[in-house]
């Protein structure tokens, strides 16, 4: 198979592919060597390694979030329901609307907790009238396992709530724009154990509706509860990846061994 085919194979059997992904700054140093990966709807991959190894440098490349890092050159490509969005061309506020993500620490707006989540799809007319936007603020909150605790608190500030209640709302107001694909950067690092889990809970209950999500995570154990696959990233390169189990009961590359058993990290 010559290298375009394998290219387009790539493209064409998933939702999302990367293939000899790169990241250089300032044209010299290279934090994230080729990398190539496949993401499916309906799945959780988790991205772990030690902190510096390039998991959050390729999440940042999925949606194009590099880009707005000067002297930051992303080379290789991204493909996206089989098209090639790493290009100069492609609009990334459309393709946000699509791939969403969740930050590590929750940023809700300085707005009710109604307005975060009708924000977006208002500016991108997507919502005709309070009916529809009622109907679409409900849904959302219950992807986000929020609903039942924020329902009669609609009209109050965002910044009111709990730590883990702004996380879930920041997943909320993500899942308002209907993306087919999220990604989530550390999004339980600044939570407590409680909160962690339910975030924990969430993220698994979006993907089985259907969205493929990819979690950056410094914790094994959160990788383990919430993903179907698993890459493992050190020192820029993607050192292995498979099914979670496989690579956390078998793994392959004496690096994942070394981590996995607390040799470094």
């Amino acid at each position: 198979m010559t290298q375009d085919n394998t290219t387009q194979a790539a493209a064409d059997a998933h939702l999302l592919s990367t293939v000899d992904v790169t990241v250089r700054y300032d044209h010299t140093h290279e934090a994230l060597h080729p990398t190539s990966l496949g993401f499916d709807a309906g799945t959780c991959t988790a991205l772990i390694g030690p902190s510096g190894c390039g998991k959050s440098t390729f999440l940042r490349c999925i949606n194009l979030m590099n880009r707005e890092i000067p002297r930051c050159d992303v080379g290789g490509s991204i493909y996206y329901h089989g098209h090639d969005v790493n290009t100069p061309r492609e609009n990334l506020f459309e393709l946000r609307k699509s791939i969403g993500m969740v930050f590590q620490q929750p940023t809700p707006f300085r707005k009710s907790i109604r307005e975060n989540i009708l924000f977006a799809p208002r500016r991108h007319g997507r919502v005709a009238g309070r009916d529809e936007a009622d109907a679409l603020v409900e849904e959302s909150l219950r992807q986000a396992a929020l609903w039942d605790e924020v329902k009669d608190k609609l009209d109050r500030s965002a910044l009111a709530l709990s730590g883990g209640q702004q996380q879930r709302l920041c997943i909320a107001r993500t899942l308002a724009m209907r993306p087919d694909v999220v990604l989530f950067d550390e999004p339980c690092s600044a939570l407590d154990p409680i909160s962690t889990f339910a975030v924990e809970e969430t993220i698994r209950q979006i993907a089985d509706s259907g969205i493929c999500c990819v979690i950056v995570t410094h914790n094994m154990e959160q990788a383990k509860r919430v993903s179907d696959r698993t890459a493992f990233f050190y020192m820029g390169d993607m050192v292995e990846t498979g099914a979670t189990r496989q690579v956390f009961l078998d793994p392959q590359d004496q690096r994942l061994v070394d981590y996995l058993t607390g040799r470094f990290g």
